[in-house]
């Protein structure tokens, strides 16, 4: 039960990411390819790019409008940080606040996340979802794949091989947890 969105979700939007392209190799002089995201089996995008100097990649893609397709072809400035123990970390330049960024989202631009205004699905959930989300992983971690509803959390086992102490300080966890779950709902029941 999240509320309404205030804004989009990273989760919701395409994204290239600088540390994808430098394992796949290609962030060198000459490198080129073609990045392709699928949601539910189905192709979502796709974005065609080159490195054409050591710290410029070229992106085009097309992107859908009222009147048909738009081809966008621009460049993203790449800039290097040394590492402490030798070699460098590649990042994005974001093109339009010029924000060092591992994370570009797609809307008719790559931009970061503060231009586009994107939030996580995680900072829009209410108290109650995100209290119930937190009980569930407790759970999970303890081999406890019931809600509170289902099942208390005096009811859970211990796993084998869990320390009895690590074990009573996840089971106080979980009842933590699912005290703020069960009073951020009573009082949405409260106000209803």
């Amino acid at each position: 039960m999240s509320r309404q969105r205030e804004k989009g979700t990273v989760e919701d939007r395409l994204s290239l990411d600088v540390r994808a392209l430098r394992r796949r190799g290609v962030l060198v002089v000459g490198g080129r390819g073609t990045w392709q995201w699928v949601r539910s089996g189905k192709q979502a995008g796709q974005v065609c790019f080159e490195v054409v100097a050591a710290d410029c990649l070229r992106l085009r893609y097309r992107i859908a409008t009222e009147t048909g397709a738009e081809l966008k072809d621009y460049r993203v400035t790449i800039v290097r940080t040394p590492c402490y123990l030798g070699g460098s970390r590649a990042w994005f330049l974001c093109p339009c606040c010029s924000r060092r960024v591992a994370l570009l989202y797609l809307r008719d631009l790559f931009a970061c996340r503060q231009c586009h205004r994107l939030n996580y699905a995680s900072q829009q959930a209410s108290k109650a979802s995100a209290a119930l989300d937190r009980s569930l992983l407790l759970r999970r971690a303890v081999g406890a794949n019931e809600g509170p509803l289902m099942l208390g959390a005096d009811w859970i086992e211990r796993p084998k091989g869990m320390h009895r102490q690590k074990f009573a300080a996840r089971l106080e966890q979980i009842k933590k947890a699912d005290a703020r779950a069960m009073d951020a709902y009573r009082a949405v029941l409260e106000r209803s």
